[in-house]
């Protein structure tokens, strides 16, 4: 039942992780920056596990001061300081990076913790696995993501306002960690378990709902950013705002030049986006030094998506152009142009829609009227 245990102990958050790691379409993210805030989780965990009990063990606190108390702000602590580095990288783009990073430390951090209980518990292993998957696993992720998030909406901020709100974010996270902790020692009945799924589960969707408002957010600087000074044509700027729709053009293009050129262009489409979300990081950045560092990764997203047109060659660019994306989006854009045209006349007051409607139609009227007789109409 241990080995079980442990499966499900590891098992859960991973996929839990990777279907955090999926919400960010233009995998802004680095898998490998994922991986290295996953072993920044654990050796915060190991630290954690040293620091906690000292304090007890001299006789100033009780077991029940140091879990409630003293451990989240440890922990959130420990598990904060990956993040102030990776936040100041160029390639860090924006909040939903920080989503990601965060939650890969909380949920490491969290599983390691899961063994120290599973074998505390032999006996009551697989329960003890279960109700920390799905309760305390994600309360830690969510409170080092919701640190992530503060800090990679903060970047843009000057000095002063940006370091007042990255510590903001980790007190946010120690006051989370902190009411679950009390929540989970405090109350001994059985609506225990749904208590902790309800924090857990309802902190984790929340950060999935910010990571799906910083991707609407990162689709309108596209248009802003993409366009004639990167040769990007319109019909690629739509497939990039609308990367979860090209699916089936991926199909039709390797049917025709092969998967290998379709991969190609995929990745073509995620270098635009990249370069799209790099230069509107660039423009609201107000620190010199880290946008010169954006600039060398904007220049080097430029060689990238050069050297990915020549690889794909002009004919199948044309065609994917002029002819799939052209057909997809073709309806989308109309019906954004004549929203903007309407939306651009002079509004008449105390009008309603029916009060237009009927001045549209007394032109259609007049025509008819206006026939030369015995003509058909």
């Amino acid at each position: 039942m241990i080995v079980v245990a442990c499966l499900i102990a590891i098992a859960i958050p991973a996929g839990v992780l990777y279907g955090i790691y999926r919400l960010n379409l233009y995998k802004t993210g680095e898998f490998k920056v994922v991986m290295f805030c996953s072993a920044a989780g654990v050796a915060a965990y190991i630290i954690a596990a040293l620091i906690n009990p000292l304090p007890r063990r001299l006789g100033w606190i009780d077991y029940n001061t140091m879990v409630r108390f003293l451990a989240p702000v440890v922990e959130e602590t420990l598990k904060a300081l990956i993040l102030f580095y990776i936040v100041r990288r160029p390639k860090f783009t924006y909040f939903v990076d920080g989503a990601v990073y965060g939650f890969a430390v909380g949920i490491a951090f969290a599983v390691i913790e899961n063994y120290e209980y599973i074998f505390g518990h032999p006996s009551a292993a697989m329960a003890v696995a279960v109700n920390r998957v799905v309760s305390t696993n994600l309360m830690h992720a969510a409170a080092c993501a919701t640190v992530g998030i503060v800090m990679g909406w903060a970047r843009s901020q000057k000095t002063f306002p940006r370091i007042a709100f990255s510590l903001g974010g980790v007190l946010l996270a120690m006051a989370l960690h902190m009411g679950f902790n009390n929540l989970v020692t405090r109350v001994n009945n059985g609506w225990l378990l749904v208590y902790a799924v309800l924090v857990g589960g309802g902190a984790a969707g929340l950060i999935a709902l910010m990571i799906r408002r910083g991707f609407k957010d990162e689709q309108s600087w596209m248009q802003d950013t993409l366009g004639i000074d990167e040769r990007v044509e319109a019909q690629e700027v739509a497939a990039v705002q609308n990367i979860s729709k090209v699916d089936e053009v991926y199909k039709r293009v390797a049917v025709r030049f092969g998967p290998e050129t379709a991969e190609k262009i995929k990745k073509l489409l995620i270098v635009q986006a990249h370069l799209g979300i790099q230069k509107k990081s660039a423009e609201k950045t107000p620190d010199e030094k880290l946008r010169a560092g954006i600039d060398v990764e904007i220049a080097r997203l430029r060689r990238e998506m050069e050297a990915a047109r020549r690889e794909i060659g002009s004919y199948a660019m044309a065609y994917l152009r002029y002819t799939h994306l052209e057909e997809m989006f073709s309806v989308y854009a109309a019906l954004g142009l004549k929203l903007q045209e309407l939306a651009a006349q002079p509004k008449n007051p105390g009008m309603n829609v029916y009060d237009r409607l009927g001045q549209r139609m007394v032109p259609l009227a007049e025509n008819k009227t206006d026939k030369p007789a015995g003509k058909n109409s």
